[in-house]
């Protein structure tokens, strides 16, 4: 298993997959490139540890109502809400995340027709998800 990382996080990728950066997002590619799987850490606008006050707003910002969301838990660090929606023929899956005083939005797309194909990969990527700095940051 390979390992990517940005300044604040760890996350383990099957050999297969493949990464690249840019200045905002690490983007994770299938190996069909029929998904992508984003991750974005943002920074609370106060400066400050990030809340779960402002994980809630960021939801809202971006015009998701918490109803249509689900409570989650995405490696041993992360909290937040997963929502699930279908764009032009495209299917997202979405999630909010706060961890260590950050917020994480990550974001996995393909084609709706592709949903179920790589779902669970994606859930087992997102588990090895952990914080840098953390004892259990450790990839088995």
């Amino acid at each position: 298993m390979q390992e990517v990382e940005s300044d604040w996080w760890f996350i383990g990728l099957p050999e297969e997959w493949r990464t690249e950066q840019d200045e905002d997002s690490i983007l994770i590619f299938d190996q069909d490139e029929l998904g992508c799987i984003s991750l974005s850490s943002l920074q609370a606008e106060h400066g400050k540890p990030a809340s779960e006050q402002d994980l809630n707003a960021l939801i809202k910002e971006v015009g998701m109502p918490l109803a249509e969301g689900k409570a989650c838990k995405i490696g041993d660090d992360y909290r937040g809400w997963e929502f699930e929606t279908l764009e032009d023929g495209d299917y997202i899956r979405e999630w909010f995340l706060l961890g260590g005083g950050h917020l994480l939005l990550i974001s996995y797309a393909c084609a709706d027709e592709d949903s179920e194909m790589d779902r669970s990969a994606v859930d087992q990527i997102l588990d090895t998800l952990r914080l840098k700095g953390d004892e259990s940051s450790e990839l088995a």
